[in-house]
């Protein structure tokens, strides 16, 4: 009966260390929020032994989702990790997450977040020249063509 006590107690140990890891994790990005095409920092805080991290990202666009990549993040300090990524010139909505392995080789999942995507300013014909690309071919061919005319002209 002992025995069965103590490994219940040992038991009842573990998960309340596992589920007290959990809730030391800090996840945040900047800027607070970013445009289409703008690169985004990652940040995690966190106790424990950490020997690896990494950043799960999928990106969509409208109900479009695209393959996720899945990034290192950098050591930065005690207890401190960050990875940059810069967003697709479409992306509308971002879903990121982290794992987290530990040195006595257990794993953590953050659950999936997300946050929304500003598009890029459009930029509008009154804001540029209204000017047509390549118009000044139009003018250096007929001033060759009137030149050739008028050397002709003049040779006969």
């Amino acid at each position: 009966m002992r025995k069965v006590s103590m490994c219940l107690i040992a038991m009842l140990m573990l998960l309340f260390l596992s589920t007290n890891a959990l809730s030391e994790i800090e996840i945040g990005y900047s800027p607070s929020k970013p445009k289409a095409g703008d690169t985004v920092k990652f940040y995690l805080n966190m106790t424990g032994n950490v020997s690896d991290v990494r950043l799960w990202i999928e990106e969509c666009k409208g109900d479009q989702c695209f393959l996720p990549k899945i990034l290192n993040m950098e050591q930065t300090g005690l207890g401190k990790y960050s990875a940059e990524y810069k967003l697709r010139n479409d992306t509308t909505l971002v879903h990121y997450k982290v794992n987290i392995s530990f040195q006595n080789g257990s794993h953590v999942e953050t659950e999936i977040q997300e946050f929304e995507v500003e598009p890029q300013p459009q930029v509008s014909i009154e804001d540029g020249e209204k000017k047509t690309p390549g118009f000044e071919v139009y003018g250096i061919l007929i001033s060759i063509t009137i030149s050739i005319l008028i050397s002709r002209g003049l040779s006969r």
